[in-house]
């Protein structure tokens, strides 16, 4: 049952996410790669977070130029 919520819950906000997104399009959209990891995989983290660092540094380059 838990499972079942969480999963409509993670769809319903990635709907409201696209839909944000489509009437203010970001200038740049970091996503790092995380569907491996479910709502309550607490224990895992530093994987969530290595992967945050990992997509956020290869945005850098682009966050740089639009900078200036």
């Amino acid at each position: 049952m838990l499972d079942v919520l969480t999963t409509s819950l993670n769809i319903m906000q990635v709907r409201i996410t696209r839909s944000r997104l489509a009437g203010e399009p970001a200038d740049v959209l970091i996503q790092p790669r995380l569907s491996g990891i479910a709502a309550m995989d607490f224990h895992r983290g530093a994987v969530a977070m290595a992967e945050g660092e990992r997509a956020a540094e290869q945005a850098m380059p682009l966050v740089r130029e639009l900078l200036g």
